[in-house]
């Protein structure tokens, strides 16, 4: 039997670890409102640390609350973070869905009703909301109630990828649920800050753009773009025979000879 490549490496990984968690920040300053990580978290995947800190002060100091903001139209959403936010306009629009379904649930905008309750009931709820992302799922559950799934964007799996962590581009989720598997808690926290920093770095030094123009060179049609492409291989169009074209010469059509014009006489002048 052949051995089982491991999905990732793990010294590759700890040394990342090590070498990023000294700038890496320890704590997350929204975690006291469950409503306010829930928005920062969403405002975090495929951004920069330093992107997500300064569209939830915009958020904040242009809003009375997150009720406030939920009532906005998604491009007034979009101009509150940024136009030039990553995503911002697909990013708003879940987020939008997520508070709304929230208000909702409960008549207002918050989690507090979370509190105390079995975690895999709040996983299950926040997994639920409208346009919750897996990432902001994992990263409530890990900063908020202290379970051990690690947060994983597209651009945290690019990254590993460039530094050889992973052998393959591979899902989030599924790196998320691996990591869940290998380390507890503890240890989730500090890979997450870590990871975050490096990914920060990534972001910075034009890499992270750079994977993703390669990403979406190499990626695979899915669902009915797929079909569309696969059938177009394997049924080409036909292509149209030239039409011959006739010369005068072997013209079957006899040609009509132009009748004289009569002269004019003396009594039509």
């Amino acid at each position: 039997m052949t051995e089982k490549k491991p999905a990732f490496n793990i010294n590759r990984l700890n040394s990342l670890i090590k070498k990023y968690s000294a700038r890496a920040r320890t704590e997350e300053p929204n975690v006291a409102d469950l409503t306010a990580l829930l928005i920062h978290s969403s405002l975090l995947y495929d951004a920069t640390t330093e992107m997500a800190d300064t569209a939830m002060q915009r958020v904040r100091s242009r809003n009375v609350d997150f009720n406030e903001f939920r009532v906005n139209l998604v491009e007034e959403m979009v101009t509150t973070i940024g136009l030039k936010y990553p995503d911002g306009f697909g990013r708003m629009r879940r987020l939008r869905m997520t508070l709304f379904d929230l208000f909702r649930r409960h008549h207002r905008v918050s989690l507090e009703q979370l509190v105390g309750k079995p975690k895999k009931d709040v996983r299950i709820y926040l997994e639920n909301l409208e346009g919750m992302r897996t990432y902001a799922v994992s990263r409530m559950m890990l900063l908020g109630f202290e379970v051990a799934l690690v947060p994983i964007d597209q651009t945290t799996v690019d990254m590993l990828v460039h530094y050889e962590v992973l052998p393959e581009d591979m899902k989030p989720s599924a790196l998320t649920e691996l990591f869940a598997k290998k380390f507890k808690s503890d240890r989730a926290r500090q890979m997450h800050f870590a990871l975050v920093a490096a990914t920060d770095a990534f972001h910075t030094s034009g890499r992270a753009e750079e994977a993703r123009i390669k990403r979406e060179a190499t990626k695979k049609p899915r669902g009915a773009a797929a079909t569309s492409a696969e059938h177009a291989k394997t049924h080409p169009k036909p292509t149209a025979k030239p039409r011959a074209k006739t010369s005068a010469k072997t013209s079957t059509k006899p040609k009509v000879k132009a009748k004289p014009k009569a002269k004019a006489t003396a009594r039509s002048r």
